[in-house]
């Protein structure tokens, strides 16, 4: 677990600092953030009803879709291993030291905030917010929910589209639980 929390404590570190000088750089760029800011309005009004095609980030959301883009997704065996600290992690919630718990909260919290919608007036065809949701976001939240479900009713909840599936003590599927 030690290796686990020194990974996710480095990438909140790293957060930090880009997050300090990205402010600053967004507080400097006033102008240029309302322009932004003054054409996405124009194209929300010209396309209202129709589903959003473009948005053009600000400065803050585009260093923030940077630092996501980068330090989480950029290469296959980072993200792996940062599936994996925050999977283990998560796993064992309840029985983690309070200070490994604040890790895993904040890096909850850190991808929460890099969940900003891509940047696609480039034509570009990234699409970085949904790979954060789809190998980090929903995976967690999915453990979240079957450790709570598991700790409140002793049974293991597997979700599988319109209906849940429920394992342990007293349901139909209990066989090799216990």
């Amino acid at each position: 677990s030690e290796e686990e929390v020194e990974m996710l404590e480095k990438v909140l570190n790293a957060w930090r600092c880009a997050k300090k000088w990205l402010r600053g750089i967004n507080g400097v760029l006033d102008v240029l953030n309302e322009d932004i800011e003054r054409e996405n309005r124009k194209y929300d009004a010209h396309f209202l009803g129709c589903r959003r095609q473009a948005h053009t980030p600000s400065v803050y959301q585009k260093g923030v879709i940077l630092f996501r883009d980068v330090v989480l997704l950029y290469t296959a065996s980072r993200a792996r291993r940062l599936q994996g600290a925050i999977r283990r992690l998560a796993s064992h919630e309840i029985d983690l030291p309070d200070e490994y718990f604040d890790v895993m909260t904040s890096f909850q919290s850190l991808l929460e905030e890099l969940d900003v919608m891509d940047d696609l007036t480039g034509g570009g065809s990234i699409h970085g917010q949904s790979k954060l949701r789809k190998m980090f976001l929903q995976p967690l939240r999915m453990l979240q929910c079957e450790h709570t479900h598991l700790t409140r009713t002793g049974k293991v909840r597997m979700f599988g589209g319109d209906r849940d599936l429920i394992y342990g003590p007293g349901s139909e599927g209990e066989g090799g639980w216990g």
